[in-house]
């Protein structure tokens, strides 16, 4: 028989739902969403390349045995000081990832003040979890846009044993005929939804420093700032319609 969910567990899931939501807001998130771990769970694997995680997206249960809810947080990086890379010894960091960290750091305080469980993942798709979050649609560019905030956010991503109300995923599509991303490259690196990470500039940078500052043609999308740091290539990023006012671009 298919379990019932009461009223009662209905409102408890709702209640903590909109609880986490504003935690995460006044820590600095300006969008916050709830996945059901089936819902990611049913899509096929993909690669995810993020700082130490080189490896295929896991199903959630691989991560958190007892998960129940994933909490989807996004950042808007409202200035070009949020795009830097920074080298420090042999590992790259990046400026808006502190503040990820802390707002994630705030909702799981706040989930096991309650008696739940709660970890940051960075095993699943951030950017699938945000189309089911309901923040907006994967873009021609390979990064979420979204209506208010364009292509200019980042996530982080936490697990928890608690129950809680989903949110509905984002259908629309912003990017429709609009292809101003894919023309705004400079190395060719984009066709529609997807990324030749062999050309794009935000990866050749990150991996082979030294040749890549020699190149005055790259360096002028992706220039030193520090002997260790420098801006990421934005060029995709500043030729979509969507965020520009948050941006004042």
């Amino acid at each position: 028989m298919r379990h019932q969910t009461s009223r009662k567990e209905i409102s408890e899931a709702e209640k903590l739902s909109a609880e986490i939501k504003q935690i995460a807001s006044k820590a600095g998130a300006n969008l916050v969403g709830i996945v059901l771990p089936r819902v990611i769970d049913d899509l096929p694997k993909v690669w995810v390349g993020f700082k130490e995680i080189q490896d295929h997206t896991k199903k959630v249960a691989d991560i958190m045995r007892d998960a129940k809810s994933i909490i989807v947080m996004g950042y808007h990086i409202w200035d070009n000081a949020l795009e830097l890379a920074i080298l420090r010894g042999e590992r790259w960091t990046y400026p808006e990832y502190f503040a990820l960290k802390t707002l994630a750091l705030e909702v799981i305080a706040y989930l096991e003040k309650k008696g739940n469980e709660a970890i940051i993942t960075n095993s699943l798709s951030y950017k699938r979890l945000a189309q089911l979050a309901g923040f907006g649609n994967y873009g021609k560019n390979a990064l979420i846009i979204n209506s208010e905030y364009g292509p200019w956010m980042r996530f982080a991503v936490v697990l928890t044993n608690a129950e809680m109300k989903s949110d509905e995923p984002f259908e629309k599509d912003l990017c429709r005929n609009c292809e101003n991303c894919l023309r705004a490259c400079p190395v060719g690196a984009l066709v529609p939804y997807k990324v030749d990470y062999a050309k794009c500039l935000v990866g050749i940078h990150l991996i082979d420093k030294e040749n890549f500052e020699r190149n005055k043609k790259w360096r002028r999308f992706e220039p030193s700032v520090t002997k260790n740091s420098h801006f990421m290539c934005m060029e995709c990023q500043k030729a979509c319609r969507y965020g520009r006012e948050m941006r004042r671009i």
